[in-house]
């Protein structure tokens, strides 16, 4: 991603990402945890333009519990419709056959988050994430015709990344997102940014994402060079230790004025389909051609 591609003038895609799996409303009490609060917040972001929703479920106590991903994605369809790309993602303990599980309900999402490297998570949890977990992932998704969003947490991802492009695992170009300033990733600072945006291949489709007080200036930062912002209160639950964030829609607003101010147009549902060359889309496409 360069500032060629910002100057460009291409639609940007704003995403929202609405509750994660580590935090609870024990930290901010207006963090969204039902599926019908995700979804509100999420028809509110989509109004300000966001056509990308971060999912995570969670059980009726809002602790993470990928099994209610349907229940989260129902709600949201219900209010949105198709004008929102539902992401779904797991915590990193989630085995592949439980997400594979999930995803073989309805609704079928348009996107899942692939961790494409090995994680720490809690005080002594550790994943290994090996190259044939990952190809099994992205290739279960492909079949599933569902866009693998491949997260990369630090630089050793990329390879990964383009790995998986070198090798045609992925069924087109790929879909990215670089997350900064998580807890077992990279640190979250301007020249971190521009080293793993430059690294991302030609090719893919960059969302950025970045924690805390970081989201607003890094997602800033990758939008000026062509990048795609995904904002919420997974990431980012204060605006000053003062000041909680009470909705997803705040955070959406900025970067969306950011985008307005900018003279960027920003991405629909249908367009960012087109970006991320949706295989659901393309095939939708092939039919009517044919």
């Amino acid at each position: 991603m360069t500032y060629s591609d910002y100057m460009r003038g291409d639609e940007a895609i704003l995403g929202v990402a609405p509750t994660g799996y580590r935090y609870s409303t024990d930290v901010n009490e207006h963090l969204p945890v039902t599926p019908e609060a995700v979804a509100k917040h999420v028809y509110e972001s989509a109004s300000l333009g966001a056509s990308v929703a971060h999912l995570h479920g969670r059980d009726e106590d809002g602790d993470p519990d990928a099994t209610r991903l349907p229940a989260f994605a129902t709600a949201v369809r219900d209010i949105c419709a198709d004008d929102v790309l539902i992401d779904y993602a797991v915590a990193p303990d989630c085995e592949l056959g439980d997400f594979f599980a999930v995803l073989d309900e309805d609704p079928v999402p348009d996107i899942a988050t692939v961790r494409v490297g090995p994680a720490h998570y809690e005080y002594r949890g550790t994943t290994t994430t090996t190259r044939r977990d990952v190809d099994r992932f992205v290739e279960g998704l492909v079949d599933r015709r569902i866009k693998p969003n491949l997260l990369v947490t630090n630089g050793r991802d990329i390879h990964e990344v383009n790995r998986l492009v070198e090798e045609s695992v992925l069924d087109g170009p790929p879909l990215v997102t670089l997350l900064f300033g998580a807890r077992d990733g990279t640190v979250a600072t301007p020249m971190n940014a521009l080293s793993l945006l430059e690294a991302v291949p030609d090719e893919a489709q960059c969302l950025v994402r970045a924690t805390g007080p970081n989201q607003y200036p890094l997602t800033t930062l990758a939008f000026f060079l062509g990048a795609h912002p995904v904002v919420g209160m997974e990431d980012n639950l204060f605006f000053d230790p003062e000041r909680p964030v009470e909705r997803n829609a705040q955070l959406v607003r900025q970067v969306a004025e950011i985008a307005r101010n900018a003279l960027r147009p920003v991405a629909t549902a249908d367009e960012a389909r087109s970006l991320v060359e949706h295989p659901r889309m393309l095939a939708e496409d092939d039919g009517m051609q044919a």
